[in-house]
């Protein structure tokens, strides 16, 4: 009716339909909320229009005769005021979030027409904040009102006052839903309201001898204070107003380290909420304090100008405070400096990047990091092998603090100063303290994400030093060594489009993979994480085709399948199964893929066999039976032959795999492909399919989860292997093994089976070759043939440096080049 009327007419009934569906908010649970929704609806195609067409200071003077626009807002706001007053208790849910409709949909001039419902409001939350009562949705319909008036009018109805004579506070409850709700006040709001009513607190808490009352009244003080986040949220007044604020910063930062958190905040809300106009970036997500008012579904912002004239009045109170930072940084206790961090790298873009380098380096020199000369000491270890858990000596903590506060000044800094990090990150490899690597290794990271030109130039030397560091045994340093090796690998992948990929980006995945076969669980978990976080990104590269950096790096994987031993040659398959699970279409795009990995079935390894068969059992589990049909012959061809085998599970998981075939494509297809010795195989598969109620919803099972061989992490290493138990890369320090070239060579020969292979594409004229391509060279037992698998074979020496040799744990890890 509203929507088809004339302008008139939908002005005059928006109360009389508003009144009408009102009453059915208070109705069993599905017809109350259609009423909430078409109510919600209503209001804000109809109220915001209204809205501007009137003016709040004609209201609320009552002077002059009402406009037609402004009586029938007023008659609307009166059906949900007496809506409100009609109920018992708190309202429920639909007809608060009403409410909050109109709040949202009226603005500031709510202050005016919605005058009496804050009030029933607050009445409410007095009377049920204390109790057993949930307040939640009446929370956040107050937050909506906050939202729409602003904390200052809403201080103006609902004061939060102190009674000196008997110490009693009234609407205190205010303060989280200020705290949460409140954006776009003012910073002139804080000072000159907020930080006074603080004051009278404390000074009260001072006069009053009973403890408890004392810390009740320092705790309200506190939480009052602890508003300043709030209250810079899209603040109005910064260009104006934070030199004042940016002096009491200065003053809390020094007196009162309980506010060192909320400050920190606060200025991250200032500055990343300006920059991000200024540069037209999305907001950095480094501050937390945001849900509630997002919720909303709308937000105040600033005009281009408005942020560049801000960040100007930031920048020119930023050296003061960063220098106050830094030195509140460096001298903190254990973990109190971490709130610092985010300000710290805030502050740090936005100020002229000589000064982040004059206050960097005079610390380097106080630490006695770098002499006189500018130049970094020689670190002097006696025992050169790293500890995970070493004495946490005075120059290890200072070494990581320097580094911990060097990687939040990068992102603004000019060259001399990401120089001047550089050198200290690459110097800091030389401590024994794997806590120091980590802090290295992030800083690291963080040069290579924000300063790609200044790293472009020393892409070789620096993935040589990183690859002549022994991998760590902590996690955290190691996931933080990955992240270095994720950006190196990229960029290398970029750099080699039209060209042979560099033997340093082979050296790179040689490590990855060998930490696949890695004992400890966390470790498999980051290589996992690396190599899906490298493949997610080559992925999202606009190239096509098989020279497309994607296609490049499964074809790297590929190149370990051939002439590598069988450790190698599993962590290969194992690194194929988890980027196949996240990416199926793999299996159809590079035509050798299944072809080469079915075909390493024929060998004696009994590793490389289970992962190939974990390899298979992600094909049937995530290709769709149309696209399962074109290798169902190779499947069941090169797999069936291991269902005589029952020794390590060899038969169960050709049975699974089998499984999930047969429900996918049907027993039919099968039998059709199926060599006739293995027809009483597929027949017992039936039978016990259909023959257990409980076979059908493992068979489901099967198919939804994620295979081991994909899941990397829960992967359990097989007890029967000859030479990897017994605490092979357990987080310990552990005897070094005999040297062994082992690890580059299997990079060499992954290298020159992936060129070879290119290169025999290229005349060929596509890509992929012979079927097994990749692989041929492993195979020794006709398909279809008898295999006797053994498992505890004799390796080579080779060989059993590569089942020993798990690249954290041994000194091979360090690759000679």
């Amino acid at each position: 009716m509203l929507h088809t009327g004339q302008s008139s007419s939908w002005i005059k009934n928006l109360p009389h339909v508003c009144s009408s569906v009102v009453g059915l908010l208070t109705s069993e649970a599905s017809t109350a909320s259609e009423a909430s929704s078409i109510l919600k609806d209503v209001l804000k195609r109809h109220v915001h229009p209204l809205s501007l067409l009137i003016n709040a200071d004609q209201i609320s003077s009552g002077r002059n005769q009402e406009s037609f626009e402004s009586s029938a807002l007023k008659a609307t706001c009166a059906v949900f005021e007496d809506a409100l007053s009609s109920g018992v208790g708190i309202p429920n849910e639909h007809i608060l979030s009403v409410i909050s409709v109109l709040f949202l949909e009226l603005g500031e001039i709510s202050f005016v027409l919605l005058r009496n419902i804050v009030l029933k409001l607050a009445d409410l939350m007095t009377h049920n904040s204390e109790g057993g009562n949930s307040v939640d949705h009446l929370q956040k319909c107050f937050g909506a009102a906050v939202f729409a008036m602003g904390p200052e009018r809403i201080l103006m109805l609902l004061p939060i006052s102190l009674d000196e004579h008997d110490l009693t506070y009234s609407n205190i409850w205010l303060i989280p839903i200020l705290k949460c709700y409140v954006t776009g006040a003012t910073l002139a709001c804080y000072m000159d309201h907020i930080m006074p009513l603080a004051k009278s607190f404390k000074k009260a808490s001072h006069r009053v001898k009973k403890s408890a009352i004392s810390q009740d009244l320092q705790v309200r003080a506190h939480e009052l204070l602890a508003l300043l986040p709030s209250f810079c949220r899209h603040a109005t007044d910064t260009y104006q107003r934070f030199s004042s604020l940016s002096d009491i910063l200065i003053t809390f930062l020094k007196k009162n380290p309980s506010m060192h958190e909320n400050i920190s905040m606060a200025l991250q809300i200032l500055v990343n909420e300006n920059r991000s106009v200024s540069q037209q970036k999305s907001e950095s997500s480094c501050y937390a304090l945001r849900d509630s008012w997002m919720e909303f579904g709308t937000s105040p912002s600033y005009s281009k100008k408005e942020a560049n004239r801000n960040i100007k009045a930031l920048a020119s109170c930023s050296n003061q405070l960063l220098r106050v930072l830094s030195d509140l940084f460096i001298n903190s206790h254990s973990g109190n400096h971490i709130p610092l961090k985010g300000a710290v790298g805030c502050l740090a873009s936005i100020t002229d990047s000589s000064v982040t380098k004059e206050i960097f380096a005079s610390l380097l020199k106080r630490f006695q990091f770098i002499d006189y000369e500018g130049e970094f000491e020689e670190l002097k270890n006696d025992d050169q092998t790293l500890d995970s858990e070493p004495s946490d000596t005075e120059g290890d903590s200072q070494r990581q603090l320097i580094l911990e506060l060097a990687s939040s000044l990068v992102e603004g800094a000019n060259d001399d100063l990401v120089e001047m990090i550089y050198a200290l990150t690459l110097n800091s490899f030389q401590a024994a303290n794997e806590r120091v690597h980590h802090e290295a290794y992030c800083t690291l990271s963080k040069i290579l994400e924000e300063h790609t030109s200044f790293c472009s130039s020393r892409y070789g030397e620096l993935i040589d030093f990183l690859l002549n560091q022994k991998p760590p045994s902590d996690i955290a340093c190691l996931r933080s060594r990955f992240a270095c090796f994720h950006t190196l690998m990229i960029r290398t992948m970029k750099m080699s489009l039209e060209e042979e990929v560099d033997s340093k980006a082979f050296s790179i995945l040689n490590e990855i993979i060998l930490t696949l076969k890695d004992g400890d669980d966390e470790a498999r978990k980051q290589a996992y994480n690396v190599l899906l976080d490298i493949g997610s990104a080559l992925r999202d590269l606009s190239y096509d085709g098989p020279t497309a950096p994607y296609h490049k790096l499964i074809n790297m994987i590929m190149g370990y399948l051939s002439g590598s031993s069988p450790h190698i040659q599993s962590g290969a398959v194992s690194a194929l199964s988890v980027l196949a699970y996240k990416d199926i279409d793999i299996f159809l795009s590079v035509s050798d893929l299944v072809p080469s990995l079915l075909s390493l079935l024929h060998t004696k390894g009994v590793e490389v066999i289970k992962a190939v068969l974990g390899f298979v059992k992600v094909i049937v589990s995530c290709l769709q039976a149309k696209d399962l049909h074109n290798f169902l012959s190779d499947i069941a061809t090169e797999v069936l032959p291991w269902s005589s085998v029952s020794r390590h599970h060899f038969r169960s998981k050709v049975t699974v795999i089998f499984e999930i075939i047969i429900r996918k494509c049907g027993a039919a297809a099968v039998k059709a492909v199926a060599p006739g010795k293995y027809m009483g195989f597929i027949k017992t598969v039936l039978e016990n399919r259909h023959g257990r109620s409980s076979a059908v919803e493992d068979v489901n099972n099967d198919a939804e989860s994620v295979p081991e061989s994909a899941k990397g992490p829960k992967q359990k290493k097989p007890k029967n292997l000859d030479s990897q138990g017994n605490g092979a890369g357990k987080l310990k320090k552990r005897k070094e093994e005999k040297k062994s070239d082992h690890e580059s060579d299997s990079a060499k020969r992954a290298r020159r089976s992936y060129n070879n292979n290119n290169n025999n594409s290229k005349k060929g004229g596509q890509q992929g070759g012979k079927k097994g391509n990749w692989s041929s060279k492993n195979k020794g037992v006709a398909g279809g043939g008898k295999r006797k698998v053994m498992p505890k074979a004799k390796s080579t020496g080779k060989d059993k440096a590569a089942s020993h040799g798990s690249m954290r744990s041994s000194k091979s890890h360090k690759t000679n080049r």
